[in-house]
């Protein structure tokens, strides 16, 4: 049980990746390759946070991104649903600690949050 449970674990831990990916990546496309590039990306971190904002009203009654996989990876990790290690906890964070880059929690909310800003400028000025 404990193996699969570790594989569960890997598996909702890197089913992140593309996500991550595509919020980062999708800069690097220019709008000559992909024209509607502006358009998806805006849409993609827009469904991103009703999905995140959603999930955490639902676990915790108030505003708060949480993701529905983190929750899910941090469950099986043994943790309650409505504890910290949910919406304390990032993916980003802790795949910067496994490729042994030094990285807080609070500095990815910085990166996302500057990114987001670009993408709404992206959406609201240049497409």
């Amino acid at each position: 049980m404990l193996k699969k449970r570790g594989w569960l674990i890997g598996l909702i831990f890197w089913l992140h990746l593309p996500i991550v990916i595509l919020w980062f990546g999708l800069f690097a496309v220019p709008r000559s390759v992909w024209p509607g590039r502006i358009t998806f990306h805006f849409w993609f971190i827009v469904i991103l946070l009703i999905v995140q904002f959603s999930w955490g009203f639902i676990l915790r009654k108030k505003l708060d991104m949480i993701c529905p996989l983190t929750t899910l990876m941090q469950y099986w990790r043994g943790y309650p649903c409505k504890d910290q290690n949910n919406y304390g906890h990032s993916f980003i964070a802790e795949l910067s600690k496994k490729l042994k880059i030094k990285i807080h929690y609070h500095g990815v909310n910085i990166i996302l949050l500057i990114t987001l800003i670009i993408v709404f400028i992206q959406y609201f000025f240049f497409r």
